[in-house]
């Protein structure tokens, strides 16, 4: 899986101390995924490691199985 970095993703993994495997890790094994468009997702996984809730990623597919991160969030909550 290829995975690329918008600035503000970058920005905002140093911001919130989100590393490149944890991204990784939530966009290959996620807990959960919403479809936001046609070519927008977001991923999200709790990571045991962690006190801040779930932590997603917002990412375009580009091709199969390759993906722009758009942003990261921490404290995520899934709206039902």
């Amino acid at each position: 899986m290829l995975i690329t970095y918008s600035e503000h993703a970058v920005s905002r993994m140093m911001e919130r101390n989100i590393s490149v495997s944890d991204v990784s890790l939530i966009l290959s094994h996620p807990d959960g995924k919403i479809k936001q468009s046609a070519d927008k997702w977001i991923f999200y996984k709790h990571l045991p490691s962690r006190k801040d809730n779930l932590i997603a990623a917002v990412a375009l597919e580009i091709k199969n199985s390759s993906w722009e991160i758009v942003t990261v969030m921490i404290n995520f909550e899934v709206k039902k």
